[in-house]
């Protein structure tokens, strides 16, 4: 084994690092139970409480999306709002979604043909049934991370760099997006993969994305602002992260959270003052994601108490038998 493989068996996140967060009740009887690892960030980006072991490294998946926006405005993007929004978006395909990516790339004098993100149907259910009553398939647009693909593109251009290989690791642009997030996370990345949507993928600590997250909203108030005023272009309009940026009020000030999920159980939350919030959840499943994040923000004042009970109400599925409430979900 190299001493490299050494260094990334000896941090990544085992079963013993996760802590039970929450359980899901039915009847007086708990059911189900998710395991999480979960850190809360200072502006400074010292870590001021955690549950489970928070230097164990993770795959954030999409939740490094409005990192690896900076490093597209690093080198020459150039959008506001909506388009701004849509590049680091994990969108469901709505003609909407569509529409923010078409505009991206026709900006940057780009068509579909010109990304590398697999095929996909709209996750949008409405969406989905109106592309298949018109006939029509799969496409490069409607998979949910069509906009950062184009937000790479347009920035390779800007840049002046090549767009045939811009997922390629070795590219400026994915350089330049590592530079970022060591900068951000104050780690050095030691693990590079690919994700779902073909773009380089990086480990980063729990801590670290934390970090990262409070330090993207001080300096980065554009992408922030951004996320806030178009929580339904991130996501969809009731994706957990879309909920707590239109619904949460942190106590810090009034501009809010920006929220992101990741694959596999992943969440990224950053208050308005620059505390940071990143959570995995061992089993991946992404409902207790959001739940932990708020608890660990109430738990620390850094959430009303009525924000917190409105969002629980919003983000905690639903335990029924038939049309009754026969249970609940509740943080360990």
């Amino acid at each position: 084994m190299s001493t490299h493989q050494q260094l990334v068996d000896a941090l990544a996140a085992k079963p013993g690092d996760f802590v039970e967060a929450v359980e899901m009740v039915r009847a007086g009887m708990v059911e189900s139970r998710h395991r999480a690892i979960a850190a809360l960030t200072g502006p400074d980006g010292k870590l001021i409480d955690h549950i489970g072991s928070t230097k164990r490294l993770i795959f954030a998946r999409s939740a490094l999306k409005p990192l690896q926006a900076v490093a597209m405005r690093r080198a020459g993007l150039s959008l506001a709002g909506a388009q701004l929004a849509i590049s680091v978006a994990s969108h469901q395909g709505t003609p909407e979604h569509i529409a923010l990516v078409r505009a991206v790339l026709e900006q940057a004098g780009l068509d579909e043909s010109a990304l590398q993100c697999p095929m996909a149907w709209p996750g949008n259910p409405a969406a989905r049934a109106q592309v298949a009553a018109a006939g029509l398939g799969e496409s490069r647009l409607a998979f949910n991370c069509s906009g950062k693909h184009a937000g790479f593109l347009a920035a390779a251009k800007a840049a002046g760099w090549s767009t045939s290989d811009y997922l390629a690791l070795e590219h400026p642009l994915q350089q330049l997006v590592v530079e970022v997030l060591e900068q951000f996370t104050g780690e050095r990345i030691v693990l590079s993969t690919i994700d779902g949507c073909g773009a380089p993928l990086h480990a980063t600590t729990v801590e670290g994305l934390a970090r990262a997250g409070g330090r993207l909203v001080l300096e980065q108030p554009e992408i922030a602002a951004a996320m806030r005023s178009n929580a339904w272009v991130v996501g969809d309009q009731n994706t957990p992260d879309a909920v707590l940026m239109r619904g949460a009020g942190a106590t810090s000030g009034d501009a809010g959270l920006i929220a992101k999920l990741g694959a596999e159980g992943v969440m990224l939350v950053g208050t308005a003052d620059g505390h940071g919030v990143a959570v995995k959840i061992a089993d991946g499943g992404l409902r207790a994601a959001a739940l932990v994040a708020i608890g660990l923000l109430r738990r620390n004042d850094l959430l009303a108490a009525d924000a917190y009970h409105s969002l629980w109400i919003e983000l905690a599925p639903k335990v029924l038998g038939g049309d009754q409430v026969v249970g609940e979900f509740r943080l360990v």
